[in-house]
């Protein structure tokens, strides 16, 4: 019997699992810092936090599966619920119009999934970005829908072009985009 000193024997995709990490963990960092520079450090942050830390996962998926794991999107609507929650309660306010948007975008995209435009994993997601996005701004809202959908539309015009044919795009990241590109247009709204 030999006992080899060698390398260690690898993970089956280990280097896969590296090579996400090299590039999600600087942009979920990157995503954070921009979440407290233009929120400040309340309790509605936790909701941006919560995405900043899931947004390069979630892309991933979408763009290679076209699909939103709920394991991914479920915890963020409870983690943005409780940091609205508890907002409102330091602030000694109802976060209604928090709710309110999370009401109103998720009847949206309901309507939306239902006419076949979009998937459930993008209507769970909007209310998680509305529920985050709405304890913190209403600019965050409506940019999130807004750029979102331009976004996903320029998208899906270029595709068409280069390919001639209909398709589908994963919508999910176009809807995150929007929500990053409104938490950093924020203070100059405030």
């Amino acid at each position: 019997m030999s006992l080899s000193l060698g390398r260690p024997p690898r993970l089956a995709g280990s280097t896969t699992v590296g090579r996400r990490i090299a590039w999600q963990l600087p942009l979920a960092v990157a995503l954070g810092a921009l979440s407290i520079a233009a929120v400040g450090v309340r309790f509605e942050l936790a909701g941006c936090l919560y995405l900043a830390l899931a947004t390069p996962e979630l892309c991933r998926v979408d763009i290679a599966e076209h699909r939103l794991p709920n394991r991914l999107v479920v915890p963020g609507l409870a983690v943005a619920v409780l940091g609205v929650a508890f907002g409102g309660l330091a602030d000694g306010h109802v976060p209604a119009g928090a709710a309110l948007a999370a009401v109103a975008v998720g009847v949206f995209f309901a309507l939306l999934a239902l006419a076949g435009g979009v998937g459930m994993g993008d209507v769970k997601l909007s209310v998680v970005l509305a529920t985050a996005g709405g304890g913190v701004s209403a600019v965050i809202v409506v940019g999130t829908v807004v750029l979102g959908f331009l976004a996903a539309g320029v998208a899906a015009i270029t595709a068409l072009v280069a390919r001639g044919t209909g398709g589908s795009i994963a919508f999910g990241p176009y809807l995150l985009g929007g929500f990053w590109a409104s938490v950093a247009a924020v203070p100059f709204f405030v």
